[in-house]
């Protein structure tokens, strides 16, 4: 989505007294904004029969974005169960060709993708398979598939998972900049250490598709169950992992969220780490993305709070420096803080700025209607920008399970979402939406809420300049 047109100020307007300020308001810079939708909420699915579900999304550099879900049933080949669904997009939001079948295994169902793009806009499309073309025909297993940025499949679908007893199932994927990738996911039992339930593995790729290296596990602490793993990786290569853990050696009150940090040839960098500082009650679903430095943030959803939100459940956050330092304390994502919220997730920009956006029982906006989806944009520092927004705009019953990618620039992010119901074609069960934003000034942004994220990014962009830390939290430590 470009804005070449937009213009790009200088941080130092931020600092040039009140006509500058008011011009910098007027006309602020990527990493300074409040959310702004672009054109209206957009049903992402063609195929309406049944229900549509499990939206993933992943953006390239130029904007252009592919939409992944399960679908009961199949406008194409698969007609045996669930099977995979992908819709690619321009930077502008316009349909590029039509939906599309992601496997081509068909027999029983196809469910849980992930998608992940590269710089360039290819992309790779993991799920979990009720068996396998391949070697694992033992309950589930993990399969996959790569695309050229056109939509072309780049070879064949491919099995992920080397160990095949029982189930392997709720994968997940993370690209660098030149296309290779890794895939993480949950399996019951392990070819590693973990025998005690389910554990995490995972298994690298370059970037033609080929494995690098073995299967390998990811957890160290290995008693009783390890689940819904979360992956990012930054342009270099280097990657985390992030996982709920029932119980841990620091958290042993319910589910934790636990994290482990590689290096890009596949050396785990220090031990597994415990995410949560709050270890009242249950910590799980977490969900991490890395800027270009390697620096990433962990989001999660937390029985109560340590901060404001103590009716049920809230979602919880912690940042982190590349070398894997915690950056200030954990904090508190939701404002709205009635009920429950729940499924978070977190897309980061290149220079760290991020979004968070996540399902709400209720809301503070228009959407009273049982769940709704909900976002919040930050600051590289940490900075909240603007306050929680709603992000769906059709309201009728249930809409949530969200997911959100965003621009490497900053410019834009799309959020995904299933809803019940659709303000367009599909009123069949659940259908999958779409929501572009840029993160365009709100007019509700008074000088005293933007003045703070001002002299922030002034500070921020002065020390990029100049090479001098802006703060002790801004500082980019060398990578461990």
């Amino acid at each position: 989505m470009r804005h070449g047109a937009r213009p790009r100020p200088s941080a130092a307007l931020a600092l040039r007294g009140a006509a500058a300020l008011s011009l910098a308001i007027l006309v602020p810079a990527p990493g300074a904004l409040a959310a702004s939708p672009i054109g209206p909420e957009f049903q992402v699915d063609t195929y309406t029969t049944n229900q549509q579900v499990g939206a993933r999304v992943a953006t390239d550099t130029n904007g252009n974005f592919v939409v992944v879900w399960q679908s009961y049933g199949s406008p194409s080949t698969d007609h045996s169960g669930t099977s995979i669904q992908a819709q690619r997009y321009d930077e502008t939001g316009a349909p590029l060709g039509a939906q599309f079948q992601v496997n081509s295994y068909t027999t029983g169902n196809q469910w849980f993708p992930a998608v992940a793009s590269d710089s360039s806009g290819r992309f790779v499309v993991v799920w979990g398979s009720q068996r396998s073309a391949g070697t694992d025909t033992d309950g589930w297993s993990v399969q996959g598939q790569r695309f050229a940025s056109n939509g072309a499949p780049l070879g064949a679908q491919f099995q992920v998972n080397t160990y095949t007893t029982s189930t392997q199932y709720d994968p997940f994927v993370a690209s660098d900049a030149t296309g290779r990738f890794v895939v993480v996911w949950e399996g019951d039992g392990s070819a590693g250490s973990d025998t005690s339930y389910s554990s995490i593995h995972g298994q690298r790729y370059d970037s033609s598709g080929t494995p690098v290296g073995s299967e390998f596990q990811v957890n160290t602490y290995t008693t009783s169950y390890q689940r819904f793993p979360s992956v990012a990786s930054d342009p270099a290569g280097d990657f985390v992992v992030v996982w709920q853990s029932y119980g841990s050696s620091g958290d042993t009150d319910d589910f934790s969220v636990q994290g482990q940090r590689y290096s890009s040839s596949g050396g785990a960098l220090g031990g597994q780490f415990q995410v949560n500082g709050y270890t009242t009650g249950y910590q799980g679903l977490p969900s991490v993305a890395s800027d270009a430095l390697g620096n990433f943030v962990v989001v999660w959803e937390s029985f109560g709070s340590a901060g404001t939100d103590t009716d049920r459940q809230s979602i919880q956050g912690q940042r982190y420096a590349a070398n894997g330092a915690q950056i200030g304390g954990q904090f508190q994502v939701n404002s709205y803080t009635t009920s429950i919220q729940a499924g978070a997730s977190v897309a980061t920009d290149a220079a760290g700025d991020f979004v968070v956006v996540w399902g709400s029982y209720g809301s503070p906006g228009s959407d009273t209607s049982d769940y709704s989806v909900q976002g919040q944009i930050y600051l590289a520092d940490g900075a909240p920008i603007g306050g929680q927004f709603q992000v769906n705009t059709y309201t009728t019953s249930v809409q949530g399970g969200p997911f959100v990618a965003m621009k490497p620039d900053g410019r834009s992010f799309v959020a995904v979402w299933e809803g019940d119901g659709s303000s367009g074609t599909d009123t069949s069960l659940r259908s999958v939406h779409g929501q572009r934003y840029l993160p365009e000034p709100s007019s509700a942004l008074g000088i005293a809420a933007v003045l703070p994220s001002l002299f922030a990014l002034a500070r921020r962009r002065g020390s990029r300049r100049t090479g001098s830390p802006a703060s002790p939290d801004l500082d980019t430590p060398e990578r461990g």
